[in-house]
């Protein structure tokens, strides 16, 4: 259940503090399984507690994330956009979907962003 699913996610967040100690597939998996947590703390309208998964997940991307793990970064960026228009965090929200839009491959891609910059610039 999700309940369990967040409660180990929260464990592994706790061992990954140190980033250094992960081998990159590690780090790869626990980046996709905050994901998860987040989508089912957005669900929840936990939005803290996404913001906490989200942020985990994006400090276990490779240097490299826009190329190596694209469909993941681009899946946390736009989530950490969300999380932040809804919680009025305009700097972050704005910082997110630049480099969302900086890095984009298709035009599919950036409509998630293009929207929330409307909202933004609203």
């Amino acid at each position: 259940d999700s309940a369990t699913h967040l409660l180990a996610v929260e464990q592994i967040n706790f061992y990954c503090q140190d980033v250094s100690i992960l081998c990159p597939e590690e780090c790869a998996q626990f980046a996709c399984i905050n994901a998860t947590a987040a989508k089912f703390a957005i669900a929840a309208s936990s939005f803290e507690q996404a913001r906490s998964y989200i942020d985990a997940g994006m400090r276990l991307l490779k240097p490299n994330r826009w190329d190596e793990q694209y469909s993941l970064s681009l899946e946390l960026h736009e989530m950490s956009a969300s999380i932040s228009c809804i919680n009025g965090d305009i700097g972050d929200m704005s910082s997110c979907l630049h480099e969302i839009i900086a890095h984009v491959k298709s035009f599919e891609d950036s409509l998630t962003a293009s929207s929330l910059l409307s909202k933004l610039l609203a």
